[in-house]
């Protein structure tokens, strides 16, 4: 169920698109940047944080025998009291946290000789604005659910060694309201494709390499002025170096790095191409033979354009069927 907490209407320019032309051909450079700013603010809190929840764990691209069913429960917590445009920090408090849980069933089968599994996955979310953005209130509810499916092209269980691929579909069905600039859903279409290789380097040390390209459909209901959203691919490279500490415990370093998916709303570029970077830690343990809880702590170093997450914390706990 979906909840709502508001408190007075934040006020952003209602601009429409010949004005906005106008605007971003006028000598006003102040005029310019202050729509620009209102546009880029509103199009980072329309945007769902719960993407930022399918960042890989290290291991993913662990192969399973044929058969193995698979449960997870992830948990986020996210703080984030700085926005960044064209690499300089706004001026001001921008707060926004979020708290985040992902359902995922997962189940292995092979396919014509080839390790295959399907996924599904439910998110749902709590985002909470505060300091200057104190005026949205928070938002509750479900995101957008997410069908999945990876195959192994090659495997060497022996090794430690895997290459595989996998493809996300994000369906528009989660919470959005076009009157509200918090949203956990998207309001349209969005398909990832994955490629993940993992090596053995030494008997207790296993790196892990994951790259992805993200492609968006149009948000055709953008904002209460019914504006058409529009965004380029996305990229993201990560990786983690794992060193295992015994059979049941591991601990991991990682390094993320994301650009791309410059917006345009109703034909106006609004400059906003991503350029993030993060380092992540943590370690995961297995409490008993089926059941492993992990752990990662997060934090951007770097952001051109959008919220810097100044702290992140993952949990997952994973079940073995």
């Amino acid at each position: 169920m979906k909840t709502t907490t508001k408190a007075c209407p934040l006020t952003l320019p209602k601009v429409s698109k010949p004005a906005l032309e106008f605007t971003l051909t006028s000598k006003t450079s102040q005029q310019t940047n202050s729509i620009l700013r209102s546009l880029l603010l509103a199009s980072c809190l329309q945007f769902p944080i719960l993407c930022h929840a399918l960042d890989v764990d290290p291991g993913d691209y662990t192969p399973m025998p044929a058969g193995t069913k698979l449960g997870l429960l992830y948990l986020q917590h996210a703080e984030r009291d700085d926005f960044y445009l064209d690499g300089n920090k706004l001026s001001g408090k921008y707060k926004l946290d979020s708290d985040v849980a992902i359902l995922r069933g997962v189940r292995y089968q092979d396919i014509a000789g080839h390790l295959t599994n399907i996924q599904l996955l439910l998110p749902f979310g709590h985002l909470s604005a505060g300091e200057d953005l104190d005026a949205l209130g928070s938002e509750s509810g479900m995101g957008d659910p997410i069908l999945a499916s990876a195959i192994w092209i090659d495997q060497e269980p022996s090794l430690s060694r895997a290459l595989g691929i996998t493809q996300y579909l994000f369906l528009p069905l989660g919470e959005y309201d076009k009157d509200n600039l918090l949203n956990l859903g998207e309001n349209r279409w969005k398909y990832v494709f994955q490629g993940g290789y993992m090596h053995g380097l030494a008997n207790n040390i296993v790196v892990d390499l994951v790259a992805d390209v993200t492609f968006f459909g149009d948000n055709d209901d953008y904002s209460a002025a019914d504006l058409t959203l529009e965004q380029d691919p996305q990229y993201q490279l990560q990786g983690f170096i794992r060193y295992k500490v015994g059979e049941k415990a591991a601990l991991h370093v990682g390094y993320s790095r994301l650009w791309g998916g410059e917006t345009e709303v109703d034909g106006v570029r609004l400059g906003d191409e991503s350029n993030q970077e993060k380092i992540l830690a943590g370690g995961s343990y297995f409490v008993s033979p089926r059941t492993q809880l992990l752990a990662t702590f997060a934090r951007d170093t770097s952001v051109e354009s959008g919220f810097k997450e100044e702290s992140r914390l993952n949990l997952r706990l994973l079940h073995v069927f």
